[in-house]
């Protein structure tokens, strides 16, 4: 734990300090090592909170950008079963930051809880399986709802003549809904020179098809916004990239500051 009760108020560790559990109030002790980052802990091997995971330093890394105030705040279901959020804004959204694996169960009981949430997950341990394609269509424009895009082939990984991350839409494999017969199991593929219809710059928001080999079903299941901090300075936002079933997953991708600006924005912080 980032912070417990000392004398009523709440605390950083320190060397020497002892203090009471914001959740559950049983004994805390201050672990001020050399080795591990500083921390608290419960007097004993005592878990009050079966959702809490050991921090390391990525999630303190995205706390320290949120005021003190917000970091693991408890809250209460009317039933009286409780939890702490890795991060609670003043308007109630929960910031859930996620580094080790979790099953499916816990991931909705959390959103069931939380509610108003999202997901900020440590994509570090799996980040060499996600590959990232050619650039889609901003899928709030209205012309998108006639696009049928294919998925990635895995193929396409060891196609070393398929750049990745392509800014443009000329390989993208499309078909418009608008043409295809009725009943028939064949697409037919738009032509090249009709296959978007719109410029580049004009419709470009930062969505890429993505392959993500042998991935964490947890993330694909979530119905909160998810996003996977990609760990070089991006995070993508992981998505259906439109709400029909056969859409295509898709990473909506930007800056890390710019979510960190966006959020902190929500705070009323000066330097959002």
């Amino acid at each position: 734990m980032e912070i417990a009760v000392v004398d009523g108020v709440r605390s950083l560790p320190a060397p020497g300090l002892k203090g009471e559990c914001q959740a559950c109030g049983r004994p805390a002790v201050a672990k001020c090592g050399e080795i591990v980052m500083w921390h608290w802990a419960h007097a004993g091997r005592r878990v009050c909170d079966p959702w809490w995971e050991n921090e390391g330093p990525w999630h303190r890394s995205w706390k320290a950008a949120f005021p003190l105030e917000t970091h693991e705040q408890v809250m209460f279901a009317p039933d009286g079963e409780k939890h702490i959020a890795d991060l609670r804004l003043p308007d109630g959204l929960v910031i859930e930051l996620q580094h080790s694996k979790m099953e499916i169960e816990e991931m909705r009981s959390r959103e069931a809880f939380y509610q108003r949430m999202i997901w900020i997950v440590d994509a570090s341990p799996f980040v060499s399986n996600i590959a990232i394609f050619d650039a889609l269509p901003d899928p709030k424009l209205p012309f998108t709802a006639d696009l049928i895009v294919w998925s990635p082939h895995p193929a396409w990984r060891t196609d070393w003549t398929r750049p990745r991350e392509r800014m443009s839409y000329e390989n993208l494999l499309v078909a418009r809904r608008s043409q295809q017969t009725p009943g028939s199991t064949m697409l037919l593929l738009a032509s090249h020179k009709d296959r978007i219809g719109e410029s580049f710059d004009e419709t470009y928001s930062g969505h890429h098809l993505v392959d993500w080999k042998r991935p964490r079903t947890v993330w694909l299941e979530t119905t909160k916004p998810t996003y996977l901090d990609l760990g070089d300075g991006r995070v993508g936002r992981l998505m259906r990239w439109r709400p029909e079933r056969d859409s295509p997953w898709c990473l909506k991708l930007f800056a890390k500051e710019k979510l960190l600006r966006h959020l902190l924005a929500r705070i009323g912080n000066p330097s959002a």
